[in-house]
């Protein structure tokens, strides 16, 4: 089984947003952890839809709820 990299508490300052540093730093991680041979996934707030945005065109998708 592949080692999993768990993606989460990214966040941006309010003076920072829209410049796409959100978007660097987690693809950066994502990179990381593919080359390395791992398996990235994340963890978001349901409501936090700017930032399901971002991972949505990384390629993530919405696997389910954590209990």
């Amino acid at each position: 089984m592949p080692e999993v990299w768990i993606i989460g508490g990214v966040y941006t300052r309010l003076g920072y947003r829209n410049k796409g540093y959100d978007k660097s730093v987690t693809s950066a991680i994502t990179r990381d952890a593919i080359a390395s041979g791992a398996v990235a996934i994340l963890h978001v707030a349901e409501d936090n839809e700017p930032a399901k945005k971002v991972y949505s065109k990384l390629g993530y998708r919405y696997l389910g709820k954590r209990p």
